[in-house]
């Protein structure tokens, strides 16, 4: 049988052109392919033949445009957006909005595809991965399955991403069954998921999402060991999953237990592939401490609504210019390609999309890192559409990560309503470790003249401080509560709204 790494060694044929004719070849292709559905016709996608022109006609759109349209695509209503079928919908998984419906296409899930195998190309060559097993992040399954009114699906699953020609090889790398997102109760799919992972002794590549994620499952470790343990020396069944003893599986994880170094659970893990970027980075120095042999990689920015980037084989997050078109609009409203932006700005992203996202913002901000003839650097530093604004200072994301770049762990900002202030909501893990740099934070905070000048007016009340038992963990539950995929969530550094009482369980 064929070795599965292999199988994701296999790229297209090098797309040759610089940056603005790849960019170009695709939005032709894309605008031709889509001419004939409803927006196609209202913007004259027939008539443009060249990225000004597409400039000039089609206009820069938030998602609030385009509902009508996508409300249109869920009741049936054929060629709205695109000239092709919905394959499925699916809902955004950011962390401060959701219910977003995002529409997906045959054609727009083969261009994500197309960056995705050639994210696990480059790091399959990077690391030299050539045998062993890896563990790709498998949230719980939702508790029911939804359609629209027309019964077009809501939520795509692996074979969906993936596709059917990758499956199978997916799978037989996969150091957990694919199963396991079907299972829908939360304690059996970490149960079961701890359970495989443990016996996973040729573990070599961890890809997740947020790296809370797994960091969630290193503390249920500890606190599943006595179940775990009886499963390993006993085996069970769990969740419809039958589970084998281990005697090799119980010995090293006793010895894990007793010495807290995964590296006798894992000892030929090579990497980990997570989120390390903006509010993530905090939460990944403090996952890598746990595994201090171990790269780690960040990954690129992927939404709900398209890939960007994707890390090459030096872990720089590259702009995947053959799976969408990109613009980007700086703070003076001015917009650039990708050819054009330059290293050290900062821009938000604008995408077109083969799933029927034309000059669409999608929120997340970036800064240029390199540009040369081929291919442009892009970092994620936070989302522009997150702000709180309670008496006129605008605290943006990406202002309140910077802010609390020193703090280790979980540390997110919050609005005091009751009281006209800010609260920063920490791990009381690292009560010791972040005491010193506490007051420092509000110092970063006055950098912000309009946050400043309203503390000199007494209008908003000293910064405050509070930790909290396990707030990742809290935070993870009551995303997933409200319907998130667990592995999607990402813990934010500025919550702009004054739920963090329910969300974090504190009262007063």
């Amino acid at each position: 049988m064929n070795n599965p790494w292999h199988h994701f060694r296999k790229t297209d044929s090098v797309i040759l052109g610089s940056i603005t004719e790849r960019q170009n070849r695709w939005l032709m292709a894309c605008l031709s392919n889509n001419q004939n559905s409803a927006y196609g016709m209202r913007y004259g996608f027939s008539t443009i033949a060249s990225i000004e022109e597409f400039q000039r006609q089609v206009p820069i759109v938030e998602y609030e445009t385009l509902v009508p349209w996508i409300d249109n695509i869920a009741n049936g209503i054929d060629e709205q957006l695109f000239c092709t079928s919905v394959v499925a919908f699916e809902k955004t998984g950011g962390s401060h909005s959701g219910g977003k419906l995002i529409p997906y296409t045959a054609h727009g899930l083969a261009d994500f595809r197309h960056g995705l195998i050639g994210w696990l190309n480059s790091v399959i060559t990077q690391f030299e991965l050539t045998e062993g097993k890896a563990y790709w992040a498998l949230s719980p399954a939702a508790t029911h399955t939804d359609t629209t009114n027309s019964g077009i699906p809501i939520g795509a699953g692996d074979a969906l991403y993936l596709g059917e020609e990758n499956l199978t090889m997916f799978a037989e790398l996969s150091a957990v069954p694919l199963s396991l997102s079907m299972v829908k109760d939360m304690a059996h799919w970490q149960l079961l998921t701890l359970y495989f992972l443990i016996r996973c002794q040729d573990l070599r590549l961890i890809s997740i999402w947020s790296p809370s994620f797994l960091s969630s499952l290193l503390t249920a470790l500890h606190e599943k060991q006595h179940t775990l343990l009886m499963l390993l020396a006993q085996g069970g069944i769990v969740a419809d999953h039958s589970l084998c003893a281990d005697a090799d599986a119980l010995r090293r994880y006793q010895d894990y237990l007793a010495q807290n170094n995964t590296h006798i659970l894992w000892p030929q893990l090579k990497v980990i592939s997570c989120w390390a970027d903006a509010s993530s980075q905090p939460l990944a120095r403090v996952l890598m401490n746990h595994f201090p042999n171990v790269a780690l990689q960040p990954k690129g920015l992927l939404s709900t609504e398209a890939i960007i980037t994707v890390p090459d084989t030096h872990d720089n997050p590259c702009l995947c210019i053959d799976s969408n078109f990109y613009e980007f609009i700086d703070d003076n409203g001015e917009v650039f390609l990708a050819s054009e932006v330059r290293p050290n700005d900062e821009y938000r992203v604008i995408i077109t999309t083969n799933s029927g996202l034309y000059r669409y913002q999608t929120g997340d901000r970036v800064k240029c890192i390199s540009r040369q003839q081929n291919g442009v650097s892009l970092r994620f530093i936070g989302r522009s559409g997150v702000c709180s604004d309670l008496v006129g200072e605008k605290l943006t994301e990406p202002f309140v990560i910077h802010c609390l770049n020193k703090l280790e762990g979980f540390a997110a900002l919050a609005p005091d309503t009751t009281r006209l202030g800010y609260v920063l909501l920490l791990d009381e893990q690292y009560r010791q470790q972040n005491q010193p740099w506490l007051s420092g934070v509000e110092l970063q905070l006055h950098s912000n003249p309009q946050y400043a000048y309203a503390r000199r007016l007494s209008q908003l009340h000293p910064l405050r401080y509070t930790f909290i038992e396990q707030p990742i963990e809290r935070y993870l539950r009551w995303q997933y509560d409200k319907g998130k995929k667990l592995g999607d969530i990402k813990p934010p550094a500025l919550l702009p709204h004054d739920s963090w009482r329910d969300i974090f369980q504190i009262q007063g």
